[in-house]
């Protein structure tokens, strides 16, 4: 379950490195490395980075808005109502289907989800999202490449690597695949499914950590998805709790999974208001003094 750029980037941290002439496989605290310096640019530096994201709107079914702004003026593009006059692009999601207008011309959705450009340096994108516990609807975000809170940005902030935070546990699947509805940070709900619960031993404590899935069928989970806190959240870590992702196991259900918790993550709504992010409430009973610190905090 991938739920942010976080996932891809570790995904692709993790992977064999071929250097010319000679085989190299990354150790895991080259590989976080890595996936840090990736994720600073999926934050910042990517053209549809994170942080410049300057509107958002989420369509449930029967819903509308308009996109308003004045051409030649890149921070004045926001989402308005559907009712409002001036809109340069219409957004509409009826019947399970977006329909999209750019002025008097269709827009097909295979382009909104790739780019709708709408002034200089300000341009469209939106893909299906879940809206409710198990609604699908849509979230269409408006970029800005001259975003103040990109430009400002200075990185992420991660406790040092420590080995004895990257663990093997013992994964007991759930059979049935029960949803779990999670309240989210926009005060909405998302349905997950639990996959089953990972069991470790970490500073003599025994943990039992469950993981979830966007779906549930077992023959599509190729990766999981943790939401926790601990000891530190609020006090060092983000208040909402941090999410930890497994992935590269064979087929589901895997009998045991690599956990490293080094890699645990801010969830997006940590840095940016136009994401919907689950709040955890999954506690490992320690300080993890591993993983991403709170970016609100000093350190």
């Amino acid at each position: 379950m991938k739920q942010n750029t976080r996932l891809a980037a570790i995904a692709l941290a993790v992977a064999v490195m071929i250097p010319i002439g000679a085989h190299a496989v990354q150790s895991p605290e080259e590989a976080w490395q890595k996936a840090i310096a990736d994720q600073n640019k999926s934050y910042a530096e990517k053209p549809h980075a994170m942080l410049k994201i300057q509107d958002s709107v989420y369509l449930a079914e029967g819903q509308s808005a308009q996109l308003l702004g004045e051409i030649g003026k890149p921070a004045s593009w926001h989402w308005g109502s559907a009712t409002e006059a001036g809109g340069v692009l219409t957004v509409s999601f009826k019947d399970g289907k977006l329909s999209v207008r750019h002025g008097s011309m269709p827009v097909d959705q295979k382009q909104i989800a790739d780019s709708v450009a709408i002034d200089k340096d300000v341009d469209v994108v939106g893909h299906p999202t879940q809206v409710a516990a198990g609604v699908t609807g849509w979230r269409i975000f408006v970029y800005n490449q001259n975003s103040e809170a990109a430009k400002a940005f200075t990185g992420v902030s991660y406790f040092p690597y420590n080995p004895m935070f990257r663990v093997t546990a013992h994964f007991t699947p759930d059979a049935s695949l029960p949803p779990r509805v999670f309240r989210t940070s926009r005060g909405t709900d998302k349905q997950f499914y639990h996959a089953g619960d990972a069991v470790f031993t970490l500073a003599d404590k025994t943990i039992t950590l469950p993981f979830y899935t966007d779906g549930n069928d077992p023959k599509e989970i190729k990766d999981m998805s943790a939401f926790f806190t601990d000891a530190l959240t609020g006090a060092g870590a983000y208040g909402a709790g941090r999410y930890v992702d497994v992935e590269g196991f064979a087929k589901f259900p895997p009998s045991t999974v690599v956990i490293d918790l080094n890699q645990a993550y801010n969830p997006n709504c940590a840095r940016s208001a136009h994401f919907t992010c689950p709040l955890a409430v999954d506690a490992i009973d320690l300080a993890v003094t591993a993983g991403e610190r709170d970016p609100h905090v000093a350190h």
